[in-house]
């Protein structure tokens, strides 16, 4: 079977795209490779398609330009979608990832083969601190679920909502399960929270990677490296920070992440994933779609 990465965006062009696209053509990633985009002008879906990538659309314009009105915020509805376009198919892996702050250095492919076990179906990123320590979080996960559940899940480390992977089957039903649990609540952004209290829960205890920085998948960098915020979280992260050495983000021993995370809240790493990212590589562009 076939891998995937998938994304979703609205109202981001090309200039905001490229360095997630372009990072995954370099990575090595031989799978499918898919963007759904809702807003989007015609230039941006034609250099998404010249990329490499299928790119999926809802409406067009006269123009050409793909639009889409919905009441539903994009990072929630995101996983309708993508679970619809998961429910016909058949994947071995399937990631997806924000796609504005978010690069591959490595092959996540590669990863999940030398890395998820027959007993695991899916893999979470740790964001290195717990919900009692990130003011953010802490205030999110309140006004989501109010005090009581806050107090319940104030000591459980937070996961990112923003990379998730895993076998296609498990990741059909996770986003599924992400979507319509997030709506109608009482607050537009509770992907974050909802997520951290399903698979605090079993059965995603028992069928899921948990993994930290330090295994090298992926970094948070806005809990481990934001310069705006490090003073006050170093306190309380529960590993060593990323750290940028040469020309990859690496842990604090040397190891190349797959996926760096949230890097444009670092000028010193948005500064080099920016110049690294910004040219398309033209070796890796398809002709068959």
């Amino acid at each position: 079977m076939n891998d995937l990465i998938i994304g979703c965006s609205t109202n981001y062009d090309w200039s905001k795209l490229k360095y997630w696209i372009n990072s995954i053509n370099k990575s090595g990633f031989k799978g499918e490779k898919v963007m759904l985009l809702m807003n989007c002008d015609k230039d941006t879906v034609q250099k998404i398609h010249d990329a490499g990538f299928s790119v999926i659309g809802f409406r067009q314009d006269n123009e050409g330009n793909l639009v889409y009105q919905s009441s539903i915020p994009v990072h929630v509805e995101r996983f309708l979608h993508i679970h619809n376009f998961l429910k016909d198919k058949d994947y071995r892996y399937v990631i997806t990832t924000d796609v504005k702050d978010v690069v591959f250095q490595k092959n996540p492919s590669t990863w999940l083969e030398n890395n998820l076990t027959d007993k695991e179906d899916l893999v979470f990123s740790s964001e290195s601190i717990k919900y009692k320590d990130e003011p953010w979080g802490r205030e999110n996960l309140t006004q989501c679920y109010g005090q009581g559940i806050y107090e319940d899940f104030k000591n459980n480390t937070i996961f990112n909502v923003g990379v998730l992977a895993g076998r296609g089957y498990a990741m059909r039903d996770l986003v599924l399960q992400l979507f319509l649990n997030c709506i109608n609540r009482p607050i537009p952004i509770v992907d974050q929270a909802v997520f951290n209290v399903m698979i605090s829960r079993h059965p995603y205890l028992e069928r899921s990677m948990y993994t930290v920085s330090e295994d090298a998948w992926a970094c948070q960098l806005g809990t481990t490296a934001d310069p705006s915020k490090l003073d006050s979280f170093k306190p309380f992260l529960l590993e060593p920070l990323p750290k940028l050495e040469g020309d990859k983000v690496v842990t604090s021993e040397g190891i190349e992440y797959t996926i760096v995370h949230q890097y444009d809240r670092v000028p010193e790493m948005k500064s080099y994933f920016d110049e690294k990212y910004s040219i398309v590589n033209v070796l890796t562009f398809r002709t068959d779609i």
